[in-house]
C-alpha cells in the first residue's frame, strides 16, 4: 500500500503510474478538490508533452515570443515554443487519470505527522492513522511529511505573488522584466491568457508586495483577482528520503533556480519514484541524475542575483543578435547547460557575464 499525501499534479502523476503497476494507492487532500488555490504562472515549455498529452482541456495559450525587458526599457524579443496552462484544469486532470487507475482519492484529509510508523490524518471525523508500506510527501514547499520525517533541512524561498488583470494584449507573446528595480533576485512577468486577460506578477525574497504593488501601479493595472505562494530555491543538499518515506516535487525543493519552474522536475522526480518503487531500486541515488540540470540554473541565478541594472543592460543588449536569438529559440530552457555552451561558441563576449 502507498499513501500520497497531496493532490497536485506531481502527487496525482505518482499515483496514476504506481497504480497503473498494481499497487494500492491513497491520495490524501487537505482541500476540498484538486487545483486549488492556484499558486503558479503556468507557463511550460513543449517538454510537458513527454509526460502528458497536449490537450486543450488545459492548454489555455500558445506562445511564439517572449519580449525581455532591461531596466532602461530597452527589450529583446527571443521567438520560442511554450504554453500556458490552467492549473486547476491540468491539476484535475491527472488526478482523474489516477482515479481511473485504480487510485483513491481522500479529500479534506490533512496530513498532521507521523506515529509509530503510521501517518496520522485529520477528517472532518476526527483523526485516524494511515499504515502503508510506502508515504509519498507532494505536500509542497513548506512539506508537512518533510518535517515530520526529519528531511526539512534549512529551505530558503522566494515569495511569489500575482494578479489576472484586464487590458489588451498581444496574445502569443510573454514579457518579462529584470532589474532590481523591478524584482530583484528574480523577475517580473506579464503572461496573457487571452487579448484581454493576464496574469501580473513577481517574485523576491523579501518585501514583495511591496514591489509588486509599485510594478502593478507603473504599468496601469487594476487586479480582479489575487494569487500567489513559496517557491523553494533548490538545495542539492536536499535529503529526499528517510526510511519508507520519500520526497517529491516542491516537497523536495526540485524548481528551476533561473525560472522558479518546478512542474517538469517535479513529473520527472514522480517518474523515479515509481520506477524505484516498482524496481526496488535506490530513490536518493536515482534522483541526483537529473539534479545536474538543476544545479546549473543554480549557477546561472547566482551570477544574475549578482548584477547591477547596467549588467542587464548589457546581457539584454547581447541577446538582440540574430545568431543568439536562434540559440534561444532552438534549445529547451530546460537544459541550460547545452545552452550555455552554445551560447558561449556563438559569442565569445558572453564568458564575462559568467565570471
Amino acid at each position: 500500500m502507498i499513501s500520497i499525501i497531496g493532490a497536485g499534479p506531481i502527487g496525482s502523476y505518482c499515483a496514476y503510474l504506481l497504480a497503473k503497476k498494481g499497487f494500492e494507492v491513497n491520495i490524501f487532500e487537505e482541500h476540498p478538490k484538486a487545483g486549488l488555490p492556484i499558486q503558479c504562472t503556468g507557463i511550460v515549455t513543449k517538454r510537458l508533452f513527454k509526460y502528458v498529452p497536449k490537450s486543450k482541456e488545459f492548454v489555455v495559450n500558445h506562445f511564439n515570443k517572449v519580449q525581455v525587458v532591461a531596466p532602461d526599457n530597452s527589450f529583446a524579443e527571443i521567438p520560442l515554443e511554450e504554453y500556458l496552462l490552467d492549473r486547476t484544469r491540468f491539476d484535475n486532470y491527472l488526478l482523474n487519470k489516477a482515479v481511473d487507475a485504480g487510485a483513491n482519492i481522500h479529500f479534506n484529509h490533512r496530513f498532521k505527522g507521523f506515529q509509530n510508523n503510521k501517518a496520522i490524518i485529520k477528517t472532518k471525523n476526527g483523526l485516524i492513522s494511515n499504515k502503508a508500506d510506502y508515504f509519498v510527501g507532494a505536500d509542497g514547499p513548506t512539506s508537512k511529511v518533510a518535517k515530520s520525517a526529519g528531511l526539512y533541512n534549512n529551505r530558503e524561498f522566494l515569495v511569489g505573488m500575482q494578479a489576472i488583470v484586464r487590458g489588451n494584449f498581444n496574445k502569443n507573446t510573454f514579457t518579462t522584466f529584470f532589474g532590481n528595480k523591478v524584482a530583484p533576485n528574480f523577475f517580473a512577468w506579464v503572461v496573457p491568457e487571452s487579448r484581454t486577460t493576464a496574469r501580473v506578477g513577481l517574485a523576491t525574497k523579501r518585501s514583495t508586495n511591496n514591489y509588486f504593488q509599485y510594478f502593478l501601479r507603473a504599468l496601469k493595472f487594476q487586479p480582479i483577482e489575487y494569487q500567489g505562494g513559496l517557491i523553494p530555491i533548490y538545495n542539492s543538499k536536499q535529503r529526499v528520503k528517510k526510511g519508507n518515506v520519500f520526497l517529491i516535487g516542491d516537497a523536495a525543493a526540485l524548481t528551476k533556480a533561473t525560472t522558479g519552474g518546478g512542474l517538469l522536475s517535479g513529473l520527472e522526480s514522480s517518474g523515479i519514484l515509481s520506477d524505484c518503487i516498482v524496481n526496488n531500486k535506490d530513490y536518493a541515488k536515482q534522483i541526483k541524475k537529473p539534479h545536474y540540470q538543476l544545479l546549473v540554473h543554480n549557477l546561472i541565478r547566482k551570477k544574475l542575483n549578482n548584477f547591477e541594472d547596467k549588467e542587464y543592460i548589457m546581457l539584454i543588449n547581447q541577446i538582440k543578435q540574430k545568431k543568439i536569438k536562434k540559440l534561444f529559440a532552438n534549445n529547451c530552457r530546460e537544459f541550460p547547460s547545452k545552452l550555455l555552451f552554445k551560447l558561449v561558441l556563438a559569442e565569445p563576449k558572453l564568458i564575462k557575464f559568467l565570471f
